[in-house]
């Protein structure tokens, strides 16, 4: 059993008890219940200041990309379509500043097209939110993590930015046919869970150096996701995994000066082109 009274195991069991509660009441076929489902789950697992919407990570210049659940700082982000409670089956509109992770939802994996859209969304996620103002890492690894004091050729655990994005997929169920080899390259998610019975990982076996795993994923590195057993523990994993990302990511203030800047112009402009009355 692991540490904290088999915290991770215990979560697990939790989340399966809960997923299979839900979906006795609602079938998880019918499109976004899944999606809302997970909402609900995270909202009540996550610290307050996490905020849990479906919806898109929009950009100032009004690019978006998403469908699925977002990550944001409650604390410093209204939602653009708030209302007077949270209903999570409305879609909202999250600033990329405002993102902490973007979690792409589906309820069953069975071949790899389903696999490789879900990878592609959340690559197109985590691509838009780079485009924000970069938070340097001062502790990143450059060369390649050092171990007695000699570089070494494996995935660095954290990476150049302290305002990373994290993106990932859940999914509830899943073929262990479907091969996940080709999650890899610029912007692959940095966590799939798999079911409660698999995990995929950046983690690579080293041979006589072990196993050495990243918690985000390590572009310059580059090795694909790698799917690992989990008999009923995937989902407490991804879940902890998921809570030490998002305690070590440090986000920025949202910068508003441009949006200001531009609305104010745009009302000089018609203020001063209007005809007089």
């Amino acid at each position: 059993m692991s540490s904290y009274g088999g915290y991770i195991e215990r979560l697990a069991r939790k989340v399966e008890a809960r997923l299979q509660d839900i979906e006795s009441i609602y079938n998880f076929d019918l499109g976004d219940e899944f999606e809302v489902a997970i909402c609900a789950l995270l909202e009540d697992i996550l610290p307050a200041k996490y905020g849990v919407c479906r919806g898109f990570v929009v950009a100032e210049d009004g690019r978006t990309a998403g469908d699925d659940l977002i990550i944001y700082d409650k604390m410093s982000s209204p939602t653009l379509r708030s209302g007077m409670s949270r209903q999570f089956p409305v879609k909202e509109q999250i600033p990329v500043d405002a993102v902490y992770a973007y979690i792409e939802c589906k309820h069953s994996i069975s071949d790899a097209a389903v696999l490789e859209k879900a990878i592609s969304q959340a690559k197109a996620v985590k691509k838009l939110v780079l485009t924000r103002r970069g938070l340097t890492n001062p502790d990143y690894e450059t060369d390649g993590p050092i171990f007695k004091g000699r570089v070494r050729d494996w995935p660095r655990t954290y990476p150049p930015l302290k305002n990373q994005p994290f993106c990932g997929v859940f999914a509830r169920k899943y073929s262990p046919d479907v091969s996940v080899h080709s999650a890899r390259g610029e912007h692959t998610p940095d966590l799939l869970i798999l079911g409660n019975d698999h995990i995929a990982t950046p983690t690579v076996y080293m041979g006589s150096d072990g196993i050495q795993s990243s918690l985000f994923y390590d572009t310059k590195f580059g090795a694909p996701l790698c799917v690992e057993p989990a008999s009923g523990n995937a989902y407490g994993l991804g879940l902890v995994i998921l809570l030490q990302a998002l305690s070590w990511v440090q986000l920025l203030p949202i910068d508003w000066m441009g949006a200001l800047n531009a609305t104010f112009l745009e009302n000089l402009l018609n203020r001063t082109t209007s005809p007089p009355r």
